[in-house]
């Protein structure tokens, strides 16, 4: 029983530190694109807004192409 309460808490400490870590990659992202608005850099918004819609397009047609196969 020890260990099973050893392996939750092991799991929520992981589950919350990823939260944790992609809350504060969201605001430094913010932060980076609020700066490179400031400073007319919009070649640099651009391209991540180019790579962000690449990598949704990516994730969109693997879950297509999975469902066509019949895997999910």
């Amino acid at each position: 029983m020890d260990d099973l309460v050893l392996t939750g808490t092991l799991a929520l400490i992981a589950f919350f530190a990823v939260i944790i870590v992609g809350v504060l990659a969201v605001l430094f992202f913010l932060s980076w694109l609020w700066s490179a608005a400031v400073a007319g850099n919009y070649s640099s918004i651009l391209l991540s807004l180019l790579a962000i819609i690449v990598a949704g397009c990516a994730y969109t047609g693997a879950g297509y192409y999975l469902q066509a196969k019949g895997w999910i």
